[in-house]
This record gives C-alpha cells, structure tokens and sequence, in this order.
C-alpha cells in the first residue's frame, strides 16, 4: 500500500514538473516574442512616420528654390530639380520598400533562423539605400554649390550639416535598433 502511494506522489509530483516547466517555456517564449517585437515594431513606425513625411520635403525644397531666387543657368536649374525629385523620390519609395520588408518578419509564422535572415537582409537593404541617398545627397550638394547664389550656397552649407546630423543620428538609431532585432532573434533560436 505504501509503495503505491509513493507512486502515486511521484507521479502527481512529475506532473506538476512538467506542468511547471511548460509554465516557464511560455513564459520565456513570451519574454523572447516581446524582445524581439518591440524592436521590429520600432523599426516599422519610424519606416511608416518617415514614408509619410518624406513627400513634404518636396514643397519646402521648392519654396527654398523660389525664396532664394535660383540664379544659375537653366540647365543648373533643370538638373537641381531633378537631382530634388530623385532624392525625395527614391526616399519615398526605399521607405514604403522597408514597411514591407519588415513585414516579412514574422515571428509568429517564421522559425528564429529564418526570421534572422530576413531581418539580416532588411540591415543590408538599409545601408544600401543609405548609401544611395548619401550619394544623391553629395551631388545634389555640388550642384548648389557651384549654383553662384551666395544665399542658396549658404542655405546649402547648412542644410548639409542638419541633413548630417539627422542622418548620422537616424543611422545609429536604426542600427542600434536593429542589433536589438537580431540579439532577440539569436536568443529565441537558442532557446528554441
């Protein structure tokens, strides 16, 4: 009698176990699931704030262009505009792209690895359209540079440098929240 109620207790006590084991695998798996959302959903907001505020650009660049009173030759002026709609442009366009590229990670459909993937290729997605940016940005700056209108120069001068700093902020923003993103997913396919 004694030894079946020792199994008995043994075999109630294995089932709390397990039960609590579980227990703590959801609420690790919920800690991870969180640690690896808040970042991503991070990253989406400031894609969709800045697909959304980027297009204003536009009309203040034009505004500047019409205060100042462009100076230079008639092909200067055809290429600045053009040089301002590329880089609103392709602006735009690279942030709606990182909205969906960023909603290819998920988590809840996706395993760890491939969830890293993704996010390994949004990163090189972003330094590329960076990249890109930077560049239109560096020929965009010589073009008013060399416009001979002392006001668009100076306006250039400082914009370059506020356009700088906001860059190199937004860049350590994104990339920091981005290590976020993959520390969070390498834990979550260690514990998977």
């Amino acid at each position: 009698m004694e030894l079946d109620e020792l199994k008995n207790k043994w075999k109630a006590l294995d089932e709390h176990v397990k039960a609590q084991d579980k227990k703590i695998n959801q609420l690790t798996d919920q800690i991870i699931s969180g640690k690896v959302k808040s970042p991503l959903d991070t990253l989406r907001r400031h894609c969709i704030i800045a697909a959304i505020l980027v297009p204003l650009m536009l009309p203040f660049f034009f505004w500047v262009y019409d205060f100042v009173g462009l100076t230079c030759g008639e092909s200067q002026k055809q290429l600045l505009y053009a040089l301002t709609w590329l880089f609103v442009g392709f602006t735009f366009v690279r942030e709606v792209y990182f909205v969906f590229d960023l909603k290819g990670i998920n988590i809840s459909k996706a395993t760890a690895v491939e969830s890293l993937q993704r996010t390994i290729r949004f990163r090189n997605h972003y330094k590329w359209g960076v990249t890109i940016d930077l560049i239109i940005g560096i020929v965009f700056l010589a073009v008013v540079f060399t416009s001979m209108n002392q006001m668009f120069m100076f306006g250039g001068i400082v914009g370059g440098i506020i356009g700088s700093l906001v860059g190199i902020k937004m860049y350590r923003f994104y990339n920091r929240t981005i290590n976020n993103l993959e520390a969070a997913l390498r834990e979550w396919n260690e514990d998977s």
